[in-house]
This record gives C-alpha cells, sequence and structure tokens, in this order.
C-alpha cells in the first residue's frame, strides 16, 4: 500500500503516511503524539522523584524528633501511683535505695583486681545514680546508666576474680545491682515516654548489651547477664505501659464523667428555664392582653374624649399589641406540641396555671399517697403577684414530691407565712420510720428547679439535711409591696 493511498483511505498509517507525504495537518498531529510520547516518562520520573523527597523529608522529621525525644532534660512532674503520697517518703525511701546500691555495688566491685576501695565507690555512685534522677528526668537517667555499665564492665574485666570466667558465675557485663539499676530506670522511662521512645530505649540496650559482651571478649563469648537485662527490662516496660494505658483511659474516663455530669446539670437548668419562660409567657401574655383590650374600649366609656386622649390609647393598645407580638414570637417558640401545657377537658382551652389556692389539694393528694403532712398558714391570705403565686405553689410542689420519693411515710409539715414584704415557704420532713438501703440521692435537678423559681423573682432559697436526718426547704418570695 503505498503513502498517498494510505493518506487517502484515513487507515492507521494515515498520520506517518500524511507525514511522508508532506500533508501539514497529519504532521503536526504526529508531532504532538510523539511529543506526548517522549514527555510521559519525563512525568513519571517527577512524580517518583516528588514521592521520593517527600519520603526522605518524612524520615528526616521523624529522626529529628526521635533525636530530640531520646536527649529531652525536661523535668516530668507526674508520678506514678505510690502506696504513700508525701513526697518527703518517697523521696527518703529513693534515697535509701540508692545508698543501698552503691552499697553493695561498691563491694562487689572490690574483689576485682585492681578495682580499689575509691574506684569501686565512684562505679558506685555511677550506678546508683541513675534511679534518684530517673522520677524526673528519666531519659538522661537512661543515658547514665549505660555510662555507669561501660565503666563498671571496663573496671570488672570478663575474666573475673581469680581467673573466673563468666560462665562459672561471675555477673558481667551486668551486676546484680545493676540489672536492678536498669529495670528501674527502664520502668520510669517507660512510664514518661511515647511509645516509639520506650521501643529504641529497649533495643538500643539490647545492641549496647550485645556490643558490649562482644568487645570484653576475644574468644567464644559468654553473654552473661545481657539476657536477662534484654528479657527483665522488656517484661517490666511492656506492664509499665500497659498500667499507663488504664491510668490514661480511666483519667479520660473520669473527665468524660465530669463533663457529662457538668452537660446534665446545664441541661437541666436549660430545661427548668424553658419550662419557667413557658409559664411565664402565659402570665405576662395575659396581662399584656388585658392592657391592650382596655386601652381599645376606654375611649368609648367616656362621652366626646379629646383627641389627644383617643390618641394616647390607640398608642397604648398598638405598643401593648406589639409587644404581645414579640412575646409570642420569642417565647412561644418553648411551647411544643408535647409541652403546650394541661387541657381542660372536652374545651380544648389550656388549664389555668396553678396557685397557692390549689395548696390544699396538693397536701391531700400526698396524704393519699401515704404521708401525714401538717399545713400551718401564718398571717392573713391575699392575692400575690401572679409570678410569685406561680413560683410557691411550684416550689412547694416539688419539695413534698422530694419528700415523697426519699423519704416516704415520714412526717411532713408545710408553713406558708404571708409577711407585707412577700411570703415565706417551709417545708420539712423527718427521717423516714425505715432506712432504705436502696434509695439513691438522687441528681439534685429538683434542687436547682427550685433555686431557678426562686431567683426568677428575686427570692432566696435554702435546701438541705437536718441534723436530725430529715430534709428541709426554706424559701422567700418578695412581692412588690416590697
Amino acid at each position: 500500500m503505498s503513502a498517498d493511498h494510505a493518506a487517502s483511505t484515513g487507515g492507521p498509517g494515515a498520520d506517518v503516511a500524511a507525514a511522508v507525504t508532506g500533508s501539514p495537518g497529519a504532521s503536526g498531529t504526529v508531532r504532538a503524539r510523539v511529543g506526548d510520547a517522549v514527555d510521559a516518562p519525563d512525568a513519571v520520573d517527577a512524580a517518583s522523584t516528588g514521592r521520593m523527597r517527600g519520603m526522605r523529608r518524612w524520615v528526616l522529621r521523624e529522626a529529628v524528633g526521635l533525636r530530640d525525644e531520646l536527649f529531652d532534660v525536661r523535668v516530668r512532674t507526674e508520678r506514678p501511683p505510690a502506696p504513700f503520697r508525701s513526697r518527703a517518703v518517697a523521696r527518703g525511701l529513693l534515697l535509701v535505695t540508692v545508698v543501698i546500691t552503691v552499697g553493695i555495688q561498691g563491694a562487689v566491685l572490690t574483689g576485682y583486681p585492681g578495682v580499689s576501695g575509691g574506684l569501686a565507690f565512684a562505679l558506685g555512685v555511677a550506678t546508683g545514680a541513675p534511679i534518684l534522677l530517673a522520677p524526673q528526668r528519666p531519659l538522661p537517667a537512661w543515658w547514665l546508666s549505660l555510662a555507669g555499665t561501660v565503666a563498671c564492665a571496663l573496671a570488672a574485666t570478663p575474666e573475673g576474680v581469680h581467673g573466673r570466667s563468666p560462665s562459672g558465675g561471675m555477673q558481667w557485663p551486668w551486676s546484680a545491682v545493676g540489672v536492678f539499676v536498669q529495670v528501674v530506670v527502664m520502668a520510669y522511662v517507660a512510664f514518661h515516654g511515647r511509645g516509639r521512645v520506650v521501643v529504641v530505649t529497649w533495643g538500643l540496650t539490647t545492641v549496647f548489651g550485645v556490643l558490649l559482651v562482644r568487645a570484653g571478649q576475644p574468644g567464644p563469648a559468654h553473654w552473661g547477664t545481657m539476657p536477662a537485662v534484654a528479657m527483665l527490662t522488656a517484661i517490666v516496660m511492656v506492664v509499665v505501659v500497659a498500667f499507663r494505658g488504664r491510668s490514661d483511659a480511666r483519667r479520660e474516663l473520669a473527665v468524660q464523667s465530669d463533663l457529662a455530669a457538668g452537660e446534665r446539670e446545664r441541661s437541666a437548668l436549660l430545661e427548668e428555664r424553658a419550662r419557667i419562660a413557658r409559664e411565664l409567657h402565659d402570665v405576662v401574655a395575659h396581662h399584656m392582653s388585658v392592657i391592650a383590650i382596655q386601652a381599645e374600649a376606654a375611649p368609648y366609656r367616656v362621652a366626646d374624649p379629646p383627641p389627644e386622649l383617643v390618641r394616647s390609647f390607640v398608642t397604648i393598645r398598638a405598643n401593648a399589641v406589639d409587644a404581645l407580638a414579640e412575646l409570642r414570637r420569642v417565647l412561644g417558640l418553648l411551647r411544643t406540641e408535647q409541652e403546650g401545657g394541661v387541657e381542660l377537658a372536652g374545651t380544648g382551652r389550656p388549664a389555668p396555671l396553678p396557685t397557692l389556692d390549689r395548696l390544699p389539694e396538693l397536701i391531700e393528694n400526698v396524704r393519699a399517697a401515704g404521708m401525714r403532712v401538717d399545713c400551718v398558714t401564718v398571717g392573713a391570705r391575699r392575692p400575690l403577684p401572679q409570678g410569685v403565686d406561680l413560683s410557691a405553689y411550684r416550689i412547694g410542689q416539688e419539695a413534698l414530691s422530694n419528700a415523697l420519693r426519699h423519704a416516704p411515710g415520714a412526717r411532713v409539715r408545710v408553713e406558708v407565712a404571708y409577711v407585707p414584704t412577700g411570703i415565706g415557704l417551709r417545708v420539712h420532713n423527718e427521717p423516714p420510720p425505715a432506712p432504705r438501703p436502696s434509695a439513691r440521692e438522687g441528681s439534685g435537678q429538683g434542687v436547682l428547679g427550685m433555686r431557678e423559681r426562686a431567683a426568677m423573682t428575686g427570692g432566696t432559697l435554702e435546701a438541705g439535711h437536718t441534723p436530725d436526718g430529715g430534709y428541709h426547704v426554706d424559701v422567700f418570695l418578695p412581692t412588690e409591696e416590697q
């Protein structure tokens, strides 16, 4: 097939044929495809290079972070749980442990050839000092313990005393005291350090022991105490990390429990405030409606009222209607279908809000439940502001409900005092006739709601246990005559 024929038929070789025959459009397409094929490996190489650079940056960042953690000299204030809380006692026991460690290590090293008493004491101090440093600076104590191990291993050669070898019972490269110190120090590292620090310190300690054994024995190596150190430190660090994780989880659980308790209290407070707001909506809306109706009807009660008076009444009515609409818009949102109030049977209209006039009915209901209730009224009864009257009834209702719930069968005394400056209410219940081991104290939300109602009217409320084991609620609500 000729190039002209391929170009004319548009077959697979049309572009190449067109390029051969000099067709300008097709030759441009071929050059573009060839350029794309050449650029594709460059794009792959660039992406691979970008990934490698990102990997190198990550490795470098992690290495720098690990280096900073391994050489961290900050003071750690958190202490592991102990059977005693006094820091003086803890420091005293730590100091006694260090003194005993120094004495035992010095006595062990004195038996080695070429180790004088002064050198043995110095090596003993180098061995015991990390214990004193570990509680607050675990990483420097770990480095110091490794340095002390090197010093003791160089002074106490593998040949030991009188030519005995490590296989003959010698403690090398760590003595028994050195093993104890290493375990204690690494336990503090595990308690204070992050997971990778724990793994790296254990790995470095194990590698350090292997290198020390290999460098100190040119012949067949006797591992001595190195496997014991590796195994004991691994077990202790795993146990400490698990214990620390459990402690952290319990601490987090306690924090979340406190937050949940605070949220429950805040929710109960908001719920009580919403209920108060709904009842206030009914009270205030009633008064605003009366104002609007009276302002509208007032001009018709006077023959030929002055125009200024008519305009004043019109303004009063308009402001009352606007205030009522705004009140219903803001507070009316709090009334849901489930909390729309109690309706009168067969009418579909909401029942009137309760007042102290219904207190005898409430007391009778409590008596019917098995409570012995005495009611005393001091002072002449008089009409009260609707908000005060409603709050007094609700507080008395909640106090009687608490007495019925927590002290069934006990005697209850209700005192109502009408004074010129307000009204006082006291509800006191005696201890229950029989203890109730299964009764719980409750969440305290009832007392919280009573305090909110008292504060809403500018009153005060005191509630608490009495010396004889009973409970009392004392409230005073001021009136407008104050």
